[in-house]
């Protein structure tokens, strides 16, 4: 587990969890995307894990902003 989130280069270990549920998020939607689909309109987890992975960014960057 440690390799996996050392070859994103996390900068805090709340970087790290979020980049972590983000790609739990797109396996979970790419190996069960026919259920998914049926309750969420197909897109649901991969928007989230979309909005997981870049909302570090967005928060270092409006804090930086700002």
């Amino acid at each position: 587990m440690l390799a996996f989130l050392a070859a994103f280069g996390p900068v805090d270990e709340s970087t790290a969890i979020l980049r972590l549920v983000a790609v739990v998020c797109w396996v979970v939607a790419a190996f069960f995307s026919a259920p998914a689909r049926l309750r969420s309109g197909g897109i649901g987890l991969i928007a989230l894990g979309l909005a997981l992975w870049f909302f570090p960014d967005m928060w270092n960057t409006v804090d930086a902003a700002f």
